[in-house]
C-alpha cells in the first residue's frame, strides 16, 4: 500500500482546518516527534490512531485512506427510486385484487 497519499490528504486537511501538526498529533494521541516521523517516512499509522484523525477532521477513513468518500447521496436517492418502484408495485397489485 502506497502510503504518501494518505500523509498528503493529513497536510491538506492540517492546512485547509488552519492547524498545527501539534494540533494532529494530540487528536491522533501521538507526540509531534513520532507524528512527523511518520510523516516523513510514509508509516501508516495503526488502525485506531487513523481512526482518531478521521474523527478530528470529520471525514471517512475511506477518504484518509483512498481519496474517496462514499457518495451518500447517491445512496440515498438509490433508495428512494428503489422504494418508490416498490410502492407502485404494490399499488398495481392492490388495484388487481
Amino acid at each position: 500500500m502506497n502510503t504518501v497519499p494518505f500523509w498528503k490528504r493529513i497536510k491538506a486537511l492540517i492546512k485547509e482546518r488552519h492547524i498545527t501538526q501539534a494540533d494532529a498529533a494530540k487528536a491522533g494521541n501521538l507526540s509531534l516527534n513520532t507524528l512527523k516521523g511518520w510523516m516523513s517516512k510514509g508509516t501508516i499509522p495503526p488502525l485506531d490512531v487513523a481512526y482518531r484523525f478521521a474523527r478530528f477532521f470529520e471525514v471517512s477513513l475511506e477518504y484518509l485512506i483512498s481519496g474517496k468518500e462514499a457518495d451518500i447521496a447517491a445512496q440515498i436517492e438509490e433508495v428512494r427510486v428503489s422504494l418508490k418502484k416498490t410502492d407502485e408495485k404494490l399499488r398495481r397489485l392492490k388495484r388487481i385484487t
